[in-house]
C-alpha cells in the first residue's frame, strides 16, 4: 500500500523538499526580533488588462519565529532539518514543529515569498 499524497506528493519527498527565500526587495529589522520582508509580485493578466502595473511590491511582517523558520529557508536545509531545529530551540514536540513549520511554510509559499524544491521520486 502507498503512502498518501498529497497534490501528487508523498510525505517523504515533502519533508525531505528545500525551501528557498525568493529574492526580497527590502528587510528590515523590527523591534521585537522579527522581520519586515518586501517582496515584488506579479499580478494577475486580468487586472493588468484593466490597466494595473504588471508588478506590485507586498510587505509581510514576521514574529522572531516566523523569522526562524524563513531564515532557514536557504535552498539547501530541508523541511526536516528545519522541524528538528525548531523543535529543539523551542522545546515543543516533534509533531508539535513539524505541523506549525508545515504550515508556515505552505502560508509563506501562497504569498510568495519563498519556492519549495521537491526531490523527485
Amino acid at each position: 500500500m502507498n503512502a498518501p499524497t498529497i497534490k501528487g506528493i508523498s510525505r517523504a519527498q515533502a519533508i525531505a523538499a528545500r525551501p528557498e527565500r525568493l529574492p526580497a526587495v527590502d528587510r528590515k529589522e523590527r523591534e521585537n526580533g522579527g522581520l519586515l520582508v518586501t517582496v515584488r509580485l506579479s499580478r494577475p493578466a486580468w487586472k493588468q488588462w484593466f490597466g494595473a502595473p504588471p508588478t506590485f511590491l507586498r510587505t509581510f511582517g514576521l514574529d522572531p519565529l516566523g523569522r526562524y523558520v524563513y531564515e532557514m529557508c536557504d535552498g539547501h536545509t530541508t523541511v526536516e532539518s528545519i522541524v528538528a531545529a525548531f523543535a529543539r530551540k523551542h522545546k515543543v514536540s516533534r509533531a508539535e514543529a513539524e505541523m506549525a513549520v508545515t504550515k508556515f511554510l505552505h502560508t509563506m509559499t501562497r504569498k510568495g515569498m519563498i519556492a519549495i524544491g521537491v526531490p523527485r521520486r
